[in-house]
Order: C-alpha cells, then sequence, then structure tokens
C-alpha cells in the first residue's frame, strides 16, 4: 500500500457534508419505498383508485422529494471529490492510484445492491460517471458551469422529447408489472433475486438515460462550489445563501408543482430538470443557515451521524424495506398507500438516527464506509475508536 495515501480522519470531516447526506438520505427513502412497497416504477403499471388521503400523500412525495435528494446526493458526490482531490493537491499527493479503484469498488457494490436488494440502485450510475467526473477535475470553474448548463439543457430536451420524465410505456413483449408481482410476492429470496438479476441492467439503463446527464452536470456544479468553499463560508456569504433559499421555494414551488399536475411533456421535463435542482438549493441554503445557530447545532448533530454512514444507511434501508414488503419477509407489496408509506418512512428513518449514534460512538466508520475504504486502499482500516477520538 501506498502509505502517503489514506482516508479522511474524522476531525477533518465538514460538518454540514455530512448533515445534507443524512438529510438525503430521508429524502431518498421517501421516494425508493413506493418502489419497494409496489410495481409503481415499472414500465405499464397503472395505479389503481386511491383514497383521498393517499393522492394526496403521492402527490406530497412528488412535489417534495422526487428528484430533490438524489440531486442533493449527487451535488454533494461532486463537492465531495472536490475536497478530497484539493487536499490530495495541497499534500502533494495524487489521486489517479487510488480514485479509480474506490470507484470500481463502489460499482462493485451497486451492482450487488441491485441483485440481492433493489434494483433501483444509483450507486453504479455514480461510480461510472465519477470517471468523467475526474477528466474535469483540472478544468476551469467557467468550463465546469459551461458543461453544468449544457448538460441540463440536453437532459430536458431528451426528456421532453421522449414524453417527460413520467413516461411509462410498457415494454413490447414484457408485462413487467406481472413479473414484479409475482416475484415479490413469492416466499423465496432466490426467486426475488433472480428477478432482480433480470431486470437491473435494465433499471440501470432507464435510470443513465433519464437522470445521467442531470447528475453529471451536478457533479460539476458539487465540484465547483467545493472549490469556491461556499459550503465552508456560510457566515461570510450569508446573504447569498438566503437568497437561495428564498428563491429556491418561490421558483422552485411552482415549477415542482407542474411537474405533480401538469400533463404536458415539456413543461414536466423542465420542471424536473430545473426546478429539482432549484427546490434542492432551498433545502441546502435553509439547513446551512440553520446551522449558524446554537438551536440548528444541537438538532442536526444526530442527522449529521446518519449522513457519515451514508452508505450504510442507504443500503439498510433496502433491507429493511425489503423485509417489510415482500413475500420473504412480511408481505406488505401493495397492501400500503402513500400516506402509510410517509409514516414508515418516518419510522425507518427515526430508528436510523440513534442506530448511527450508537454505532459511531464505537466504531470509526460505518461498517459499508469501513470495507469500502479498506477495499480502496489495499489493508482492513482500523474500526474501533481510539481514546479521544
Amino acid at each position: 500500500m501506498n502509505q502517503s495515501l489514506q482516508p479522511v480522519a474524522v476531525r477533518e470531516r465538514i460538518q454540514i457534508l455530512d448533515i445534507l447526506r443524512g438529510f438525503a438520505v430521508f429524502g431518498i427513502l421517501a421516494v425508493n419505498i413506493v418502489g419497494f412497497a409496489s410495481p409503481a416504477f415499472f414500465p405499464g403499471y397503472m395505479p389503481e383508485p386511491a383514497a383521498e388521503w393517499d393522492e394526496f400523500a403521492g402527490d406530497l412525495m412528488l412535489l417534495l422529494a422526487e428528484g430533490k435528494f438524489y440531486t442533493i446526493f449527487s451535488f454533494l458526490f461532486g463537492l465531495g471529490f472536490s475536497v478530497q482531490f484539493a487536499r490530495a493537491e495541497g499534500k502533494g499527493r495524487d489521486l489517479k492510484s487510488i480514485y479509480p479503484r474506490r470507484l470500481w469498488i463502489l460499482f462493485g457494490l451497486g451492482v450487488l445492491h441491485s441483485i440481492l436488494l433493489w434494483y433501483g440502485d444509483i450507486l453504479r450510475l455514480y461510480a461510472l460517471l465519477g470517471f468523467a467526473l475526474f477528466m474535469f477535475r483540472n478544468r476551469s470553474n467557467r468550463t465546469l458551469a459551461i458543461w453544468a448548463g449544457i448538460l441540463l439543457l440536453i437532459s430536458f430536451l431528451f426528456l421532453a422529447l421522449v414524453g417527460g420524465p413520467n413516461a411509462n410505456e410498457p415494454v413490447p413483449g414484457l408485462d413487467m408489472v406481472a413479473m414484479a408481482r409475482e416475484a415479490y410476492s413469492s416466499a423465496s429470496f432466490l426467486d426475488v433475486m433472480v428477478f432482480q438479476a433480470f431486470f437491473s441492467p435494465f433499471s440501470f439503463l432507464a435510470i443513465a438515460l433519464f437522470q445521467g446527464l442531470s447528475v453529471m452536470a451536478l457533479f460539476l456544479l458539487g465540484l465547483l462550489a467545493g472549490r469556491l468553499r461556499i459550503l465552508e463560508r456560510v457566515g461570510e456569504v450569508r446573504t447569498l445563501f438566503v437568497r437561495a433559499g428564498w428563491l429556491g421555494l418561490l421558483i422552485g414551488l411552482p415549477l415542482n408543482a407542474l411537474y405533480v399536475y401538469s400533463s404536458s411533456a415539456w413543461l414536466q421535463s423542465v420542471a424536473f430538470v430545473f426546478g429539482a435542482p432549484v427546490l434542492s438549493a432551498a433545502y441546502v441554503a435553509g439547513l446551512a443557515l440553520f446551522l449558524q445557530t446554537g438551536l440548528g447545532q444541537r438538532a442536526l448533530a444526530p442527522i449529521a451521524n446518519v449522513g457519515r454512514m451514508a452508505l450504510t444507511n442507504y443500503v439498510l434501508q433496502s433491507l429493511i424495506c425489503s423485509l417489510l414488503f415482500f413475500g420473504f419477509g412480511f408481505g406488505l407489496y401493495e397492501e400500503i398507500g402513500a400516506a402509510g408509506l410517509w409514516g414508515v418512512t418516518f419510522i425507518v428513518y427515526l430508528c436510523q438516527i440513534p442506530l448511527s449514534a450508537w454505532w459511531l460512538a464505537k466504531f470509526q466508520f460505518g461498517p459499508l464506509e469501513w470495507l469500502w475504504r479498506s477495499l480502496t486502499y489495499g489493508q482492513w482500516q482500523p474500526m474501533l475508536k481510539r481514546p479521544g477520538m
């Protein structure tokens, strides 16, 4: 192992980044749980008429959550790379020897996750686009901003031309909804695993086509924000965050309402590609400003623990949802409406907060974070906390 390359120490972590990751973990669950509880994400799915409260809860998820939290995660991925690159550069180290391995390991974890637990895994896309991000590491700030804008524009045009982000045409010759119902109602984990092994490549392709360009644009914007150290200078540029928060709400909420209630592919695409990041910016600005207060520091500290274990908590949510909804577990597939899913989301996340705090009181990393680091650096990393850490 190259002794000049070491993982980031706990004391070097930037708290707001962990808080934002922890917050995003909640939102990711609020969206993904719909796919665990029903075949809603499969092509050709037609929902049954629902009670008014379930319709309202479903609309609330689309308005406030869908598209917003993978946006935050993508932005943080780029920003985190910026931090890693700056630290390595400041110490005269070269990430070329370690970063590609880190991405291939993440891709492998994503493939396993997609087959064993969640066909909609996004880690695979992050890993592959991470190689493209690496190619931008020495480009100018202006170039990053221009490419981010170009990618968002292309993403908008593509989605609009294919029928919008909610295009749901069935696959010719394959009734994916019926196949999903059969697999997820089975009491055999093997049946689920075989189905997900079959479907996960198709889901990856769909995620890459519908979200890949936006994710890459957000990687670049995160890289740019990391260079400017925006989230490390909230107190200095408070006015910027206040404006971002208010404008994000005033512009983002109406745009996302179009995403929920408009039937126009063009309007839905505008809302999804541009409205989601704008509203996400309001979330980020609000949390960053709240953290500047004493109350915010106390209230958000537990969420930072969830964020420090974001990979573990993301996969843990998939495990919990699989056990709750699939036939080899409690078999609640298509048994809980949208309102009930919000309740399950809050319960699962509220359990993850003390679990994360308990784990990190004893260990330096979450279990999957530890595994990822150990494989990346070529030797087992110290797991137990040392006195004084």
